[in-house]
């Protein structure tokens, strides 16, 4: 038998075998139809046995025509056991080819809802069971919207169904359970016959059973991996003499004071340093709150202490930005820049780069002791675990923790720093319009600059696409023909040294409105920045527009946060709008987020960030407030 599984690797699928570990969405009993037609109109899906006595062909105007090939529906007049009628209405070629195959007065099985029209019986589109589905119950299965289909996947279920043996251990491993506690949890007395009844229940309510078994399975599994990431076994090498006065010197060095949420992150971090075991923390601060010298402080400290020290960041620009600050603060600490076109010596100072450190530590043979990942969300888990070896210690910093971090962090797999204090006074006012606010909208950008403060358009598409002219560069065009010079422009397609020039011409001041992607969405600085417009919001996600508006008022004062949307959009990307327009804290976000999304791999190796591929079954959804109240449960975290 072929383990080709093609498409469903998108479900997290790596085998046939491992397809089993899918929970139908629900069972329909085909063990004995209903000979005589039911009460019409009760909601309820019918499995009845009719017989076809005519069958009327009807063209898309409403003409009778005989050839199939001209048919768009037909009416084929049934009746039951005792020769009630029934209109059984079919829409389509290929379901009234289906039917003109069956004949006439050969016994149909069929399941669908019987209602009334106008006085009579009828069917609207009702499936026919096939002979290998009659007598059993079968379930019925969730595909992926445009990726897989549910039939696709019960094609392989079907397929691998005698591989139920490897299946069940695959079961066992990813819950990380033995096979005795798997009985006392389930009541089965192995996996491979809860897989079995799960598959191919003997009744509807043996198969309801097994879903709800699986659902309980999922959620074991969940608190199984969470306690394998709280297990933490000394490294050697892992802990490095961080020198606590230089610690306070280095505090001392910006010429600002910090807050307490600052000082208590650095003590935290610090503290985790100077342990015996890998360091494993997030340091969460909404844009704004100064997560950038919390972290720099710890490098500096480390690197003082004889520790290799590197800051991997999502783009040359915010590489040169923190580069610069680093620098500034601690002028007596060399810094190598790492990227694409800059390459440093990789074995001086503190290294700071993007992705490209990755290449360079390998070929430089250099194993880092400290490993800071600036906004998370933007490295994959297999990026990451290339610059980390087992005595490393690894700090995240994100200001919208992905899914997956609010997973392990409310459940104790990671240890949490959070900033929520701002180390300037300022205010941003969130909001949404639409194309009628046009006129009154270029206005305010007018007062803005005329102000003396800069502004930014945020377009989600660099270049036209058919009739859609919401681009960057079509925009960049309109906006020039106005403001001349005054106008910059910056998209990813962009050489780095391009953008790197235009944002330093707004740092100056030279440069009064920015038109430009997502590729100023994280970490850059523009002091004079104090309005940003999304151009049609509704094509960006949570974590993006809650970047976005961090770049405003980043040295203090008043800031505007424009969502532009059209007049129409969908509920569900309004509804995402509202929540950005009334809530500024950015791990308040990432909690709505994970809630509306599900989490991803909450394994100590998972790729999956967030709207997880599966947890341990395909079909079961865990809300973030199950996982935690199964987590009270277990003693996790306190109730």
């Amino acid at each position: 038998m072929s383990d080709s599984i093609g498409r469903l690797t998108r479900l997290g699928f790596t085998s046939l075998a491992e397809c089993l570990l899918s929970v139908p969405k629900g069972f329909q009993d085909f063990n004995a139809p209903i000979e005589v037609l039911p009460l019409p109109d009760t909601g309820e899906t019918q499995y009845i046995a009719l017989t076809p006595i005519d069958l009327v062909m009807f063209s898309r105007s409403g003409v009778k025509v005989e050839a199939v090939e001209d048919a768009f529906r037909c009416i084929v007049i049934s009746v039951d056991s005792w020769g009630n009628k029934i209109s059984v209405n079919v829409i389509g070629r290929t379901g009234i080819s289906e039917w003109v195959a069956l004949g006439l007065g050969n016994e149909v099985h069929l399941a669908g809802e019987v209602t009334t029209y106008d006085g009579r019986l009828q069917m609207a589109n009702p499936s026919i069971i096939s002979e290998d589905q009659r007598g059993r119950v079968v379930p019925h299965y969730s595909g992926k919207v445009s990726q897989v289909s549910a039939a696709v996947l019960a094609s392989h279920i079907d397929k691998a169904l005698p591989l139920l043996n490897e299946a069940s251990c695959m079961l066992l491993e990813q819950a990380g359970m033995h096979e005795s506690e798997f009985r006392a949890e389930t009541g089965y007395p192995d996996a491979h016959t809860f897989l079995r009844a799960l598959h191919q229940p003997v009744s509807v309510e043996s198969g309801l059973e097994a879903v709800a078994i699986a659902r309980k399975l999922s959620l074991k599994a969940v608190i199984n991996r969470v306690l394998a990431n709280q297990v933490r076994v000394p490294v050697k090498g892992s802990l490095l003499r961080v020198d606590r006065d230089q610690v306070t010197d280095l505090i001392s060095r910006p010429p600002y004071p910090l807050t307490d949420d600052q000082i208590k992150a650095i003590e935290e971090i610090v503290s985790d340093l100077r342990s015996p075991f890998p360091m494993n923390r997030v340091l969460s601060g909404d844009v704004g709150t100064g997560k950038s010298v919390t972290f720099m402080i710890p490098a500096a400290a480390s690197y003082l202490a004889g520790a290799k020290v590197a800051i991997i960041a999502p783009s040359v620009m915010i590489v040169e930005q923190l580069a610069e600050e680093f620098s500034e603060l601690f002028y007596d600490i060399p810094v190598s820049r790492m990227v694409a076109k800059v390459k440093d010596d990789i074995s001086v100072g503190v290294v700071i780069g993007t992705t490209a450190i990755l290449a360079a530590a390998k070929k430089a043979g250099i194993i880092f002791d400290l490993v800071i990942a600036d906004e998370q969300h933007r490295f994959s888990v297999a990026q990451k675990s290339k610059l980390l070896s087992p005595h490393t210690n690894f700090l995240e910093s994100t200001a919208t923790p992905i899914p997956r971090t609010i997973a392990l962090v409310n459940l104790g797999g990671i240890d949490l720093s959070i900033l929520r204090e701002c180390p300037v006074k300022k205010t941003i006012q969130s909001r949404i319009i639409t194309q009628r606010s046009r006129e009154s909208l270029y206005g305010f950008v007018q007062k803005v600059i005329t102000h003396g403060d800069q502004v930014a358009f945020i377009y989600p598409l660099a270049t036209d696409r058919g009739d859609d002219k919401h681009s960057v560069e079509a925009a960049f065009l309109r906006f020039q023909n106005k403001l001349g010079p005054l106008v910059g422009m910056i998209h990813g397609s962009l050489p780095d040294e391009e953008k790197t020039a235009v944002i330093r011409r707004m740092k100056s001041g030279e440069l009064k409105l920015l038109v430009a992607s997502t590729a100023i969405e994280v970490g850059l600085t523009i002091p004079k920045l104090k309005l940003v417009v999304v151009v049609n919001a509704d094509r960006f996600g949570t974590s993006q527009l809650h970047q976005l508006r961090g770049r405003l008022a980043r040295k203090g004062g008043d800031g505007n946060f424009i969502m532009y949307v059209r007049d129409s959009i969908k509920e569900n990307a309004l509804t995402r709008l509202r929540a950005i327009a009334g809530c500024s804290d950015g791990f308040e976000l990432a909690e709505r987020d994970a809630d509306a999304r599900g989490f991803g791999d909450l394994g100590t190796t998972g790729e999956a960030q967030s709207g997880s591929a599966r947890m341990l079954f395909w079909g079961v959804t865990l809300g973030r407030l199950e996982i935690e109240q199964g987590a009270k449960e277990a003693g996790l975290i306190p109730a």
